[in-house]
């Protein structure tokens, strides 16, 4: 098993207050030989069980000093010096591979102060947390935080959110008396931006036709008084793409955009400098093309696509895994897949099947594994953790 990633995800504050030399010396003790920092990253609330807090994080800053020259959108560096000391800190402590983990277009704060740079739904509504990768400064903002991230004396860089975000994407007080489903989330999250409509308008696409339609399928089930049930609105999600070849080619015009993003930052990035991507938050992987995400293309853009294989027990983490490699395609899938597991709550049964998680991709021929989250788990998950990961790793020397 030599040379495969075990790495946890964590947050430059958990780091800073275990202390750089405990809190890699308690990751090495756990059998993990890396840890995904956030580089950059957005709002939240978070309760961190093993330091009894709420934290509320500083909204869209940077975990280190930027140094390139930015466009019109500029990242800010978190408050605290000592937050932006972590990654510099780490890596001369060396003993674990250091991850950037690095969010380009969930930045609340830099679309409120650019909102001409956000997505725009089908009635013109701007989505203020979420930059559109078709407006070519957020373009040039996310590749120049990528190589800045990249830069810190890390082994890999780890790109969430390269693309649309979804509608339903946990946006504090939101608000709304009708039942969500796939086909209205779907509906609500494309953007029909300036900049998407000249794409759509260079790849053959009438994008204001296509707006003026889904706006009205929208709007007439919101007039209407039904409510969509989860198997109905899969099927009409699937017989719109199939009907509708407009719909069906500016999410393709999407997916080719995300892949340009991703392909440009490779080329950008130091070949000693790996670089893996997080395709998506929807549930299942399959459902990635949401946010404009290729699973085949990404993964060959890339060195790595990093899937959250986020479920309630192993069968469907290993039948979501199944699927992935089927996606991704050619022999070296696996070689180009990496799990993220939740070896806690409400995930694997609270974690007892992580083991049998584990065991199940391993089958399938993936061999690198990262753990979300150190500072929102438990110490007893992670030990549970450990164990599972050590015993793994014994049985598969």
């Amino acid at each position: 098993m030599n040379g495969c990633s075990r790495s946890i995800y964590a947050y430059p504050w958990d780091v800073a207050e275990r202390g750089v030399d405990a809190f890699a010396g308690e990751a090495l003790e756990r059998g993990l030989n890396g840890v995904t920092l956030a580089a950059a990253y957005h709002a939240g609330k978070f309760l961190r069980p093993q330091a009894a807090r709420v934290v509320f994080p500083e909204d869209g800053v940077s975990y280190f000093e930027p140094s390139r020259e930015y466009g019109t959108l500029k990242p800010a560096p978190h408050s605290d010096p000592a937050l932006r000391r972590v990654f510099s800190e780490l890596a001369r402590d060396g003993r674990l591979a250091v991850h950037a983990w690095t969010v380009l277009l969930h930045n609340t704060r830099l679309g409120s102060l650019h909102p001409e740079c956000t997505v725009r739904n089908a009635f013109g509504d701007g989505y203020v947390y979420s930059l559109c990768p078709s407006h070519p400064e957020v373009f040039r903002y996310a590749l120049t935080l990528a190589l800045d991230a990249g830069a810190q004396g890390v082994q890999s860089l780890v790109l969430e959110t390269p693309g649309w975000l979804p509608y339903a994407h946990g946006y504090h007080h939101e608000f709304a008396q009708l039942r969500s489903n796939v086909w209205l989330d779907t509906m609500l999250g494309l953007c029909f931006c300036d900049a998407c409509k000249a794409g759509a308008r260079d790849a053959g696409i009438d994008g204001a036709g296509l707006q003026a339609r889904i706006g009205g399928r929208v709007r007439a089930y919101l007039h209407a008084p039904v409510d969509a049930q989860g198997t109905q609105a899969e099927a009409w999600l699937a017989a719109d793409l199939l009907e509708d070849d407009e719909l069906a080619a500016y999410v393709r015009m999407r997916q080719s955009r995300v892949t340009e993003l991703v392909a440009a930052i490779r080329a950008a990035l130091p070949r000693e400098v790996a670089l893996s991507v997080i395709p998506t938050t929807q549930r299942p992987t399959a459902q990635s093309w949401i946010e404009g995400s290729d699973l085949a293309a990404l993964a060959r853009a890339a060195d790595f696509i990093e899937v959250p294989f986020y479920e309630p027990d192993a069968a469907r983490v290993l039948a979501d895994a199944f699927d992935t490699l089927r996606r991704v395609g050619g022999s070296d899938a696996a070689s180009r897949v990496r799990a993220i597991l939740r070896p806690g709550p409400p995930d694997l049964g609270d974690g007892a099947q992580l083991p049998q998680a584990l065991a199940g991709l391993a089958a399938l021929g993936i061999r690198d594994f990262a753990f979300y989250n150190y500072g929102l788990l438990r110490s007893a998950n992670l030990d549970a953790m450990g164990h599972a990961l050590k015993a793994h790793t014994r049985e598969h020397a």
